[in-house]
């Protein structure tokens, strides 16, 4: 019989040394497992995570946990957050993962957003616990997500300040944060990020007519849109009630912005399924970018607010005006 944990050979990964007892309960565990090894590849995955995910136990055998699962601004904010609790610089890297468990803090438990295959969010606590070989030495690690009372959802177990319970997106302290990491960068690279609001026209007035509840649909469905829409790198954040923001980092020049800005206003502007209801929606959408219109979060915010208010009619896109440039001083400096 084999007895190796999902196809995973143990003459090729010795670092899985798992005996048959701890991998049946690994196995029945109600919540996500992933088995990775030191260079953050996974290695193995319990029936509830392949459940969860929507892929088979071997799809994601030997692929990146970062760009497969987990999206690069989330390990790159995970390791400055690190950082700064440890004293030290954290990479974003693998590493990551490990850095409490090699200096012998306890586990690192922490609030992750893993991805769906269809690109949807599925935000999880996950604990990081050490594997070790038969000297001790570590081999590879254990995520583990972090469940709540029998019966709940664990994701209504996340703290309100890092996701949007109602849609698992990321909340507003989060964009601040990859707000703040994209524009350095984006001033070193001199690339493009790009800030867009987005805003459910008559959303109250559906709320009003239809109830709450399918009010919550929509929002839920609108978050959903926005994740298979956009790239992995991107950001997308519900501000209220029926208003998302959306950061577009690493771009070239503003007109890629214009492009997605255009292609989301026309997918968020098509028809939502509610049960047996099929309501119509539109959306009307903003953009603002660095550098043109600030270097910060704020006045980026300001700027595509401003065009948003300018947009009259439901459904249209609008562009924040270009600054006018400053006036030239005097040849004389008078």
């Amino acid at each position: 019989m084999d007895r190796t944990p999902h196809s995973i050979d143990p003459q090729s990964h010795t670092w899985l040394e798992l005996g048959e007892v701890q991998r049946l309960l690994l196995d029945a565990y109600p919540g996500i497992v992933l088995g990775l090894d030191l260079g953050g590849r996974i290695r193995s995955l319990n029936p509830a995570a392949s459940q969860r995910l929507g892929v088979g136990r071997e799809a994601l055998d030997g692929q990146p946990l970062v760009g497969s699962l987990i999206a690069r601004e989330e390990l790159e904010l995970r390791a400055m957050q690190l950082s700064e609790a440890l004293g030290e610089r954290v990479p974003a890297d693998a590493g990551a993962f490990s850095a409490r468990l090699i200096r012998g803090l306890p586990a690192d438990e922490h609030d992750w957003v893993l991805r769906h295959r269809d690109g949807s969010p599925l935000p999880t606590r996950l604990s990081f616990g050490a594997l070790r070989d038969h000297q001790g030495q570590l081999s590879g690690l254990l995520a583990v997500e972090a469940l709540g009372a029998p019966g709940e959802d664990a994701a209504t177990h996340l703290p309100l300040h890092h996701h949007d319970r109602l849609t698992g997106l990321p909340s507003r302290a989060v964009l601040a944060d990859r707000a703040e990491m994209a524009i350095q960068r984006a001033a070193r690279q001199r690339s493009v990020v790009a800030l867009m609001l987005l805003e459910l026209d008559g959303f109250d007035t559906l709320c009003e007519e239809h109830g709450h509840s399918v009010g919550d649909d929509v929002l839920r469905a609108t978050a959903g849109r926005l994740h298979f829409e956009l790239r992995k790198t991107d950001t997308a954040v519900r501000l209220d009630r029926g208003q998302f923001a959306v950061l577009l980092i690493d771009l070239h020049q503003p007109e890629e912005a214009q492009l997605v800005a255009a292609k989301l206003q026309k997918v968020l502007s098509l028809p939502i399924n509610v049960g047996v209801a099929r309501l119509p929606v539109t959306a009307r959408v903003s953009v603002a970018w660095f550098p043109a219109h600030g270097d910060q979060l704020l006045p980026l915010l300001e700027a595509a607010g401003g065009a948003l208010a300018s947009v009259t009619d439901a459904g249209g896109v609008a562009f924040a005006p270009l600054p006018a440039p400053a006036p030239e001083a005097p040849a004389d400096g008078t």
